[in-house]
């Protein structure tokens, strides 16, 4: 399994190993345990003390934090190729959310130790790290202005048409397999499960949005894009 996952052109997925030799990654690939995980079993718990970064090799996360008085407050989901997990081992404090298996997951997982050992001495690392970080820094300020000025359904619009350039591939349609629930993407975009059912039904009289079983297939980004533009 260690070798079916763990090829220097699969690790090369990952963006902080993008830009690597052959020889760095084979160092990196022999620090790397691999683990599976169930449906619904907790990767990383929300106030743990570990600090080990996790490599999503296989299977779909998502993360999420639970109010006091119990409610779901989901931040995204991750596709195959994320990381996760990094800050731990950048301030030592406790995990500041859950990542949780929404699929059957397979994980690479680093050591803390190891993971700081290969920023220190692995410059493209530390690079790619930081590019990272930036990008998800803008995706947050953007979120937040999502949540201060947008409707539900232009969140839930927007957060879709991320969904689908992230599975975008060579096709003109997106298929999301095994896509969120409508309260997933409520709990996501900060709405109601009703809003969310009536959004997508709005697309998908417009022709943008089709069910295909359990998948959604986008068949129009620019249709999507162009509602998003005009709202």
């Amino acid at each position: 399994m260690h070798d079916q996952y763990l090829d220097n052109d699969r690790l090369r997925k990952f963006s902080i190993f993008r830009d690597l030799p052959d020889d760095a990654l084979e160092s990196i690939r022999s620090r790397i345990t691999v683990a599976r995980f169930a449906r619904g079993e907790t990767i990383i718990a929300h106030e743990a003390h570990d600090t080990d970064v996790f490599l999503l090799l296989d299977g779909q996360a998502l993360v999420n934090r639970y109010s006091l008085a119990g409610r779901e407050i989901s931040y995204r989901r991750l596709p195959p190729n994320s990381y996760m997990g990094e800050l731990a081992v950048f301030d030592g404090r406790p995990r500041s959310v859950n990542v949780i298996a929404v699929t059957e997951v397979v994980m690479g997982r680093l050591s803390g130790a190891a993971f700081t050992d290969l920023i220190l001495t692995i410059p493209e690392v530390m690079k790619a790290l930081l590019r990272d970080l930036s990008a998800r820094i803008r995706d947050l300020s953007d979120r937040i202005y999502e949540n201060t000025a947008s409707s539900v359904k232009m969140r839930f619009y927007t957060e879709l048409m991320r969904t689908a350039l992230a599975a975008q591939g060579d096709e003109d349609e997106i298929v999301l397999h095994d896509p969120p629930t409508h309260a997933d993407w409520a709990a996501i975009v900060g709405g109601q499960r009703e809003a969310i059912t009536r959004a997508q039904g709005e697309l998908i009289a417009l022709g943008i949005l089709r069910k295909d079983g359990r998948d959604l297939v986008v068949t129009d980004l620019d249709r999507l894009m162009d509602q998003i533009e005009e709202a």
